[in-house]
């Protein structure tokens, strides 16, 4: 049986392009989502600074081993740590961590999900990707500590453990005929992690196969998807199809289609596979051009009460988070436009008052729908908010929109200052300890971010502190923060705006080790 569903999805893609582009392209109808747009900008920094609030606040109450839910009236309903969610609220404090670069939120998420990371590990054990990738990788990539490496690695070796061959994909809940769920591709997720970081070369081709089945055998014609298909195991043939948590088995579940874009943009940002970029944006296309016009989609997209029906802001900010993936590593650049442009009038809808919680719901959107049948609609939801975070952080991988203001001079305490304002990604200027690298600017102007590039940043992160000065003596502190460890290119870190020359930057080691090497540094304006 074939993985390479090439032809089929190119003719799908083609159906759904039109559609999308002329809805995307018309402006969206959602104010203050431009790139540049200082309010924007601002209101992003000042949500991630209330979410994390309302995260702490949440962390505090809830008991060891147990893991925020959905809510109910204002309160929490909790899973244990085999509950298919778990691992999102760890992924939510790591977030913060990033965010913050503050050790509590390190220490938190440490100790949350040590019950998910005590559990016996078996080819049995489901929800592997959702469970480990979110909390055990992610938690690896931002500290280096080996034992979470180990946890994340034991996982992914169980998940290649329901590969079949014949069917191209893992199998997802051990019941019944051989079946894939579309969330899935979140296993994808953790076996191309395994695989940079000792896993056998293998995994990689499974998830490959995986995201492959799942793109060929989950699309319909216009991009739309199914949440379920059931193989036989064990000739790989096609049962069924259909939607275990949407309105009907013909419908569209917001979830599932969100689901898609989040794993396909990945897909593609791992392998490079052509025909994962034309999954990527046929799904996303289709998600685009079907949205009410404040970005947040129904529960399901042929829910019969619509405009009544429930919306789900975890389908929102899930698909916001996939969207800004494939807005960095689509190669056609009116794309790239259209993807970020979509994910950019999302985030500034959850970021309103008419989804983001400020009252005495604990979450931090309102409206998310977890299961329609079970009547569990119009909810705060513990996924959804850890995607809204990890959406708001990925609009750090985009380049700014203003140019980078003109420098003077580069000066640190030592090492070659010059290399991390050559351009040249390959250069760095590298320290041991917390020593400073100062940047002058040829004026005194507003500055408002800067854009740091860390020497094999996909492999290490860094915790940064951001200071700025009028006169090279006195120095205003404005932020802290990590880099995502995901990424050798530029991540873009704001501030509130100062008026000033210099900008200071101190980096005290890496999560690999004790020097720090920063590529690249530019300075922004107010963004």
């Amino acid at each position: 049986m074939s993985s390479r569903p090439s032809g089929w999805l190119r003719r799908a893609s083609r159906a759904v392009v039109p559609a999308a582009a002329a809805f995307v392209l018309g402006l969206l109808a959602v104010p203050a989502v431009a790139s540049g747009d200082a309010g924007f900008a601002q209101t992003v920094r000042v949500t991630e600074q209330r979410a994390m609030r309302r995260l702490a606040a949440t962390a505090r109450r809830t008991p060891p081993g147990r893991f925020a839910y959905f809510t109910v009236g204002n309160v929490w309903k909790c899973s244990g740590p085999d509950g298919w969610a778990a691992g999102y609220v760890p992924g939510g404090l790591w977030s913060c961590y990033q965010l913050s670069g503050l050790r509590w939120w390190r220490d938190e998420a440490m100790a949350r999900q040590a019950a998910i990371g005590a559990a016996r590990l078996t080819e049995d054990s489901l929800d592997l990707g959702a469970l480990f990738f979110p909390s055990y990788a992610r938690g690896y990539r931002l500290t280096g500590d080996p034992r979470l490496r180990a946890k994340a690695l034991k996982a992914a070796s169980c998940a290649a453990q329901r590969y079949n061959s014949v069917v191209g994909a893992m199998l997802s809940r051990p019941r019944g005929d051989f079946n894939v769920i579309i969330d899935s591709l979140m296993k994808s997720q953790l076996l191309w992690w395994a695989v940079k970081n000792g896993a056998p070369a293998e995994f990689a081709e499974i998830a490959r196969r995986h995201a492959l089945t799942t793109a060929r055998d989950f699309l319909r014609a216009d991009g739309s998807t199914y949440h379920i298909v059931y193989y036989d195991a064990l000739t790989g043939a096609v049962i069924r199809r259909g939607q275990s948590s949407g309105y009907s088995q013909d419908s569209t579940w917001a979830r599932g289609q969100a689901w898609a874009i989040l794993g396909f943009a990945a897909g593609y940002r791992e392998t490079g596979d052509g025909d994962l970029l034309v999954a990527a944006r046929a799904v996303s296309d289709w998600y685009l051009a079907h949205l009410p016009a404040d970005m947040v989609p129904y529960w399901d997209f042929q829910a019969p009460d619509i405009p009544l029906a429930a919306r789900d802001s975890s389908a929102a900010a899930i698909a916001a988070a996939g969207l800004l993936d494939l807005a960095r590593v689509d190669p056609d650049a009116e794309r790239r436009l259209r993807y970020e442009s979509g994910a950019r009038a999302t985030l500034a809808s959850l970021m309103s008052a008419d989804y983001f919680s400020s009252g005495a719901n604990p979450a931090v959107l309102l409206h998310g729908t977890y299961i329609w049948r079970g009547g569990i609609t119009d909810r705060g939801i513990a996924y959804g908010d850890a995607f809204f975070l990890e959406a708001l952080l990925r609009l750090r991988r985009l380049p700014p929109a203003v140019p980078a203001l003109a420098l003077a001079e580069a000066r640190g305490g030592s090492g070659a200052a010059a290399a991390a304002v050559d351009g040249d990604l390959g250069t760095w200027w590298g320290v041991r300890g917390a020593r400073a690298l100062d940047l002058r600017l040829s004026t005194t102007q507003e500055v408002g971010a800067v854009r740091v590039a860390l020497y094999r940043g996909d492999d290490c992160a860094a915790r940064l502190r951001i200071s700025v000065s009028s006169d090279g003596r006195r120095w205003h502190f404005v932020r802290q923060t990590m880099t995502s460890g995901e990424t050798a290119s530029y991540e873009t870190l704001d501030f509130a705006p100062h008026t000033a020359r210099w900008v200071r930057l101190q980096c005290a080691g890496t999560t690999r080790g004790s020097v720090g090497r920063i590529a690249e540094v530019e300075v922004y304006p107010a963004l």
